[in-house]
């Protein structure tokens, strides 16, 4: 057992429950006394609170927001607290397909406006004294839709938003900012896009969209977009923005795709979106919506039939770059098997922390490695955690060893 929790940054960290299926307050309730509970006896000592980044989907939202008296109880009970939620997807995130749902309802949606507000009324009942909250929140909507949200249309439900935090704070005096979470394929993937977006359709509203509107950085999605984490956080703080929380999260690395080929078809399952972005010999970028679709392309190239984006052939073989995939993976792995051809972004995630790891920074991080029920057996077994429990008690101690604690 860990002798303190507590961050010497005074940050605070938690996990996501959004690894955990429930659909309703009793399935949360439940899931923080079988695992949250279990981890903080595991992980923490005497009366120190331990921290968990609570999920909630559109109908726990508004339960929690009409009476949070029964999960604040649960919590107090369990010696555990919240200063951060995740406020997508809205419903049934561990359903047999989520895809694009997972984008809605978009920010052009009222319902989607709705649902925020009513966890903003929650988590406003449930912070800390004297705590920032934050509530995490997709990027607006999907780019591969034939009518995506327009920008003007994005930005006017992200404002609105953010008046009506302003108001929670006003009546409550909890200031909690909208962290919006870029990712692969959405309409904010990339820095640069968020900064645009920010500079031109956000922060000119005033200090109150300043105050209330800002960044979730997921680490897993920026360094499938290969991007340079000190640069990306520099780029952000240099606009002003506000990064209220950080996810701390790996994405899967294949350096070679055509030998890791039958291995990769087991992570290429129907629930959840797995973007894949291909670095060409060039050093450009390629992109495609998601590893089945991906898999499929590279046997096409394999026997013949495509190019897959113009890849290099040599004699009967291919050369196809290296992937970068949007699955979210133990961060405390290197790697997933024994061969090197499943490998992590946990490099890049180690940079981030050494850029993140200050309450001036951002005030709350949070691992997320969401999709742990569907790696293959097998690679779980291979890094020797089979079970969920034990797999995120590795995730808290890796996380503790990287930053000084108090």
């Amino acid at each position: 057992m860990l002798a303190v929790m507590r961050l010497r940054s005074g940050q605070h960290l938690c996990y996501c429950t959004n690894v955990h299926p429930y659909a309703d307050l009793a399935g949360l309730r439940a899931a923080l006394v079988t695992h949250a509970s279990v981890l903080r006896e595991r992980l923490a000592s005497g009366d120190e609170p331990f921290g968990v980044g609570l999920w909630f989907p559109a109908d726990v939202a508004a339960a929690v927001a009409r009476d949070p008296g029964p999960l604040r109880r649960t919590l107090d009970e369990l010696r555990l607290e919240t200063r951060t939620l995740n406020a997508f997807p809205a419903g049934a995130f561990h359903g047999d397909r989520v895809k694009d749902e997972v984008f809605r309802p978009t920010w052009a949606e009222r319902a989607r406006l709705v649902h925020t507000l009513d966890a903003a009324e929650a988590l406003a009942a449930l912070l800390p004294e004297d705590a920032v909250g934050s509530i995490s929140t997709h990027s607006g909507g999907y780019k591969g839709w034939s009518s995506p949200p327009t920008p003007e249309a994005v930005a006017a439900g992200w404002l609105a938003a953010a008046q009506g935090l302003a108001r929670i704070e006003e009546r409550t005096g909890r200031h909690i900012v909208l962290a919006i979470e870029p990712e692969p394929f959405s309409l904010l993937e990339t820095t640069d896009e968020v900064v645009t977006f920010f500079t031109e359709h956000l922060l000119p509203a005033g200090e109150w969209a300043g105050r209330h509107l800002g960044l979730c950085y997921d680490a897993c999605h920026q360094a499938v977009e290969h991007e340079d984490m000190a640069v990306s956080v520099g780029q952000l703080r240099a606009a002003g923005i506000t990064i209220a929380k950080v996810q701390l999260s790996s994405a899967l690395v294949v350096p070679d795709p055509v030998a890791a080929a039958e291995r990769l078809r087991a992570f290429a399952e129907d629930r959840w979106f797995h973007q894949v972005i291909e670095q060409r010999a060039d050093g450009s970028l390629r992109r495609i919506a998601d590893l089945p679709e991906a898999l499929d392309e590279l046997d096409a190239l394999r026997h013949g039939d495509a190019d897959a984006g113009g890849a290099a052939q040599t004699g009967a073989g291919v050369a196809v770059g290296p992937w970068r995939i949007h699955f979210h993976v133990p961060i405390f792995a290197e790697q997933l098997d024994d061969e090197g051809l499943l490998l992590t972004t946990r490099p890049w995630l180690e940079q981030l922390l050494a850029e993140v790891g200050d309450a001036e920074v951002t005030p709350h991080l949070e691992i997320e490695t969401y999709s742990f029920e569907l790696i293959p057996p097998d690679r779980r077994a291979t890094l020797g955690t089979v079970e969920l429990l034990d797999a995120l008690e590795a995730e808290y101690r890796w996380v503790l060893a990287q930053l000084p604690r108090a």
